[in-house]
């Protein structure tokens, strides 16, 4: 989170921001200006930080206890009111990103009900890896966790947007090692229905643009509101 990548997501002009790999917000104050923010992560290290930039958006966490790293479920209120589950998958030993992630979204979709619901972040997983959702039900482990955000009405903007199927995306979100020709597709944005019928406009950074910032794109979504 050095200054460049401040100036470069502030010009986008978010109401809110989830960023991964993201130092304490405390340390964030005189360059990166925001009016509310959770983070959680590892004392005197790096995790997942969410932020408001608007003061007609309050953030509240929504648990006691941050079971999981880092799938942090947050109430988003004011000017708008939703379920934010923002993501940042922590592999555990011996555990799958995947089986983390499962594992957490079994737990909170009782958050779920009766709200809309925004689930983002970087799941590292990929359809095509199935060593990072092992555990959960062999190769059908991936289709798992779309199976339970469907019960619940939620879809990947990308997938409903881009008419592509999980596995065969012609867009990655993760360059590894920043190598163009080594593309990944693990950042996802899933949403309600409500709110995906009022998206007016979801898309990928270019990894041309913002390669030399991160490994990742960012994934931007507008929601009318």
């Amino acid at each position: 989170m050095r200054k460049e990548k401040h100036e470069k997501i502030l010009n986008l002009m978010p109401d809110i921001a989830v960023i991964q790999e993201c130092i304490h917000p405390s340390s964030l104050i005189d360059t990166f200006k925001h009016n509310d923010a959770i983070w959680a992560g590892k004392a005197d290290g790096i995790g997942i930080g969410v932020f408001s930039f608007s003061k007609d958006i309050e953030l509240t966490l929504l648990v006691d206890e941050m079971k999981y790293e880092w799938i942090v479920p947050i109430k988003v209120s004011g000017m708008v009111d939703f379920v934010l589950i923002a993501v940042w998958t922590k592999r555990l030993p011996g555990v799958s990103y995947g089986k983390v992630l499962y594992s957490a979204l079994e737990e909170y979709q009782h958050f779920f009900l009766n709200n809309q619901v925004m689930v983002v972040g970087d799941f590292n997983i990929d359809q095509k890896l199935p060593a990072s959702y092992s555990g959960i039900q062999g190769r059908e482990g991936f289709n798992k966790i779309i199976e339970l955000l469907r019960s619940h009405e939620i879809e990947s903007c990308y997938h409903h947007i881009y008419k592509e199927s999980f596995g065969s995306e012609g867009k990655g979100t993760y360059y590894h090692h920043k190598k163009i020709d080594k593309p990944f597709h693990i950042d996802y944005c899933f949403v309600s229905k409500e709110l995906l019928k009022n998206t007016q406009a979801f898309y990928l950074g270019e990894k041309e643009e913002w390669g030399w910032l991160s490994d990742h794109v960012p994934l931007i979504i507008d929601v009318s509101i």
